[in-house]
């Protein structure tokens, strides 16, 4: 299932459209934990390949949501050790 997803959603022009890519990957790897570590290597190669500085400028919504996410897994992560 996880191969035929697109990354298209998560570069579209729309942020309504990414924001929408970005939730159901992360109900995807919810639902679906055996996808959890495919969802969150996908997310962390999307954040690499942008090589993006903004500067002192806040990051758009869409890539602080990806952040927030990957933090989240990551906490989680932390306390099953």
């Amino acid at each position: 299932m996880l191969r035929s997803y697109s990354i298209a959603p998560l570069r579209d022009p729309n942020l309504e459209v990414r924001l929408a890519a970005i939730y159901v990957l992360r109900e995807l790897a919810k639902d679906f934990p055996d996808f959890s570590n495919p969802v969150f290597e996908l997310r962390q190669a999307y954040l690499r390949a942008g090589g993006i500085d903004y500067g002192d400028d806040d990051p758009p919504i869409d890539i602080l949501e990806i952040g927030k996410v990957l933090r989240s897994r990551l906490g989680e992560a932390d306390a099953e050790t």
